[in-house]
């Protein structure tokens, strides 16, 4: 039952939504948490707001992602101290999220937050579909004049399925703001995305390959890519591998490669920072033939 549910969760996550909405859902996937120093001299932090609904109380539970760890279903789980139960119609701030539910430092990652009652095995009244709405803030404490960061909504369907691109513009990368690029591998299989750095009339600026092992997350500086100090908006596009490619039902897991990509921009002055979804060129059709 718990490995049909964790398989149904994969599915969930990877369904048409509007770009940069909060939405309702009973599983959220929040890219780019953090506890750490960045660039000198921020130090980044990242703030879960969850809120509760339903005229009743409801058991959440958390999940931390890494960056660089490959995961498999087996991983998927949620111990009694990253469990928490929100009071009808409750809102609630999980402050400094990574060290405060996971006891963790000096690392960046994902967050994911659900009140699936399968996941969790927990009791609900009724048979209702049971939903959260949740967002995150990571943001930099460094400066004795307040606090400089980026609202991260979750966003479940911006899921890159096909062999077409994502793309996502807005970067700047000239020495005053800096960006970076963040990948998701959400599926169970081994994924290869290209990408390329664009600049004006179709410059590139950069271009590669980047291999995520299974249910990961990584972020690069656009200067580890390869994108030096220049002028002007740049626009990044990205698509999975022709290798990787395969027809999704969305009703059921069949082993497909997707991707969830975004930029982060940051003003190194201040370290106020944005961020930004990669739109898919094509979202995969919820039903099944």
């Amino acid at each position: 039952m718990r490995t049909a549910a964790l398989i149904a969760l994969l599915c969930l996550l990877i369904a048409p939504q509007l770009v940069g909405a909060q939405e309702l859902n009973d599983t959220h996937l929040l890219p780019g948490a953090a506890r750490l120093p960045g660039q000198a001299p921020s130090q980044w932090v990242s703030d879960v707001t969850v809120a509760n609904l339903h005229a009743f109380a409801l058991e959440i539970g958390f999940l931390f992602v890494p960056e660089r760890i490959g995961h498999g279903v087996e991983d998927i789980v949620f111990p009694p101290e990253h469990r928490f139960t929100l009071a009808a119609r409750e809102t609630r701030v999980f402050a400094d999220v990574v060290a405060s539910v996971f006891g963790l430092d000096n690392v960046k990652g994902a967050v994911l937050v659900t009140c699936n009652p399968e996941l969790l095995a927990s009791s609900l009244p009724g048979d209702e579909d049971y939903s959260i709405i949740a967002t995150m803030r990571t943001y930099d404490v460094s400066s004795p004049l307040g606090t400089y960061g980026q609202t991260i909504p979750a966003n479940n369907f911006v899921l890159n399925t096909s062999s077409l691109q994502s793309f996502v513009t807005g970067a700047v990368n000239d020495g005053v703001f800096r960006s970076n690029l963040g990948i998701f591998n959400q599926t169970l299989d081994e994924v290869t995305v290209h990408y390329r750095v664009l600049r004006g009339a179709a410059t590139i600026e950069a271009e590669g390959s980047k291999t995520l092992p299974s249910l990961s997350v990584r972020q690069w500086s656009f200067a580890s890519l390869g994108v030096g100090d220049v002028d002007g908006p740049l626009t990044v596009d990205l698509w999975l591998d022709p290798a990787n490619v395969q027809d999704w039902c969305l009703e059921f897991f069949d082993g497909g490669a997707a991707f969830i990509a975004y930029v982060s921009k940051v003003d190194s002055r201040t370290q106020d920072a944005e961020f930004m979804y990669a739109a898919p060129a094509f979202v995969a059709d919820r039903e099944c033939d």
